[in-house]
């Protein structure tokens, strides 16, 4: 099997493949998405990399080459933030300032606002305090059963549950989420812990005159596929651009589908995205953007700092997605 694997890898460079691999992934516009940042000296030499090696341009410049049915320009890449950790504006954009690297941000409004903090790290908190050793737990369609004995089980367990929950109707989740930490017989704080605390809208505002752009998320980062009504629906996406907009005091034209992968954006969702005035939606299915992409399904790849050097190497070139 390895010989043959080597063979028709041998055959695909003598026939030229390799060269229109290269020529292909030229001519097609990177969107990096980060979330979390923990470690500013990784960022950086992430930064370095990026800024030597690819033309760095915005979500606006994205949209006016794919507007206008031209194709990026080579070796284009666009840098994305999901969610709105506070840890943007400590770690992660005094690093991107200094290599002049255009950024886009993406808000979970309820998130900024205090209202709630994000669900997927209730999940995560609740598993790693549980007072319980194990777990069973109804949803429609199957019983989940879970050890909680170690902290890797408890990881475990919050990694499948948070998968699961993504399937379930925006009701069933939501009545998951409220259950949760009574099963686990542990407790939920009313403000998120320091390592899930959202931006300040002050510093939202100090970002964006420092250049940053902001982008909608939704208001509670629900699955888009999973929400029944047309309401409700417009209310996540047109509310949450709506609420950005107030603070700013500017127009938002970027939105970001939460989770972002195909499953999750049915029609009614990117429809409401385009009746909303956005100008480009991005998704999380991986992948490079050509000349004729859809400006409102773009393709991202994930990336997180630290990461090993050649494999964030390989994922900016769009060879590992």
């Amino acid at each position: 099997m390895r010989s043959l694997k080597s063979a028709v890898q041998l055959a695909f460079h003598r026939s030229g493949g390799l060269r229109l691999a290269r020529f292909l992934h030229r001519r097609g516009c990177r969107i990096l998405m980060y979330h979390h940042f923990s470690d500013p000296s990784a960022l950086a030499a992430q930064c370095a990399h990026l800024r030597k090696h690819y033309r760095l341009v915005s979500l606006a410049e994205v949209a006016d080459c794919l507007d206008a049915g031209l194709p990026p320009p080579p070796h284009s890449l666009a840098v994305t933030v999901d969610d709105g950790y506070g840890d943007f504006f400590h770690s992660a954009f005094p690093v991107f300032s200094a290599f002049r690297i255009p950024v886009t941000v993406f808000l979970v409004t309820d998130f900024l606002d205090r209202h709630s903090w994000l669900w997927v790290d209730q999940i995560q908190y609740a598993f790693a305090r549980a007072g319980v050793s194990t777990l069973e737990i109804e949803l429609p369609g199957q019983t989940l059963r879970f050890p909680l004995l170690s902290s890797g089980q408890r990881q475990q367990a919050a990694d499948q549950v948070k998968e699961a929950v993504k399937s379930l109707s925006d009701p069933d989740r939501r009545a998951l989420l409220s259950r949760l930490p009574d099963l686990l017989q542990t407790g939920l704080p009313a403000e998120p812990p320091p390592e899930f605390q959202p931006l300040t809208w002050d510093q939202v505002r100090l970002l964006a005159r420092d250049g940053i752009e902001f982008g909608a998320h939704t208001k509670s980062h629900p699955i888009l596929s999973a929400i029944a009504g047309q309401e409700e629906l417009r209310e996540e996406i047109l509310g949450s651009k709506r609420r950005i907009e107030d603070e700013l005091e500017k127009p938002v034209a970027h939105f970001c589908y939460p989770n972002g992968r195909a499953r999750d954006i049915h029609h009614p969702a990117i429809d409401c995205v385009r009746r909303a005035g956005f100008r480009t939606a991005v998704t999380a299915e991986p992948g490079l953007n050509f000349a004729g992409a859809d400006l409102f399904l773009l393709r991202r790849i994930g990336v997180v700092a630290p990461l090993p050097e050649l494999a964030f190497r390989q994922c900016a070139a769009g060879f590992r997605i």
